[in-house]
């Protein structure tokens, strides 16, 4: 009871073997409870809030200005 694994997958098709995951931690049950830690940072996933920050932002000016054209056309 109490120890911690950590584990990484990857999947593996016909044309080879992809990359690894990032390591997901696990403890086994203590007391009935059991406990899930993830690895990830928000660091990891900053180039992924960037660009859909990004991507949400370019869809905005770009209804903007639609918008704007078909009002003073």
């Amino acid at each position: 009871p109490g120890k911690i694994y950590a584990f990484q997958v990857r999947a593996r098709t016909a044309v080879g073997c992809g990359p690894y995951s990032g390591k997901m931690y696990f403890q086994t049950s203590v007391g009935g409870k059991c406990y899930y830690f993830h690895s990830e940072m928000v660091e990891d996933q900053l180039p992924l809030i960037v660009g859909s920050a990004l991507g949400g932002l370019a869809f905005l000016v770009i209804a903007a200005i639609a918008v704007l054209a078909i009002i003073f056309k």
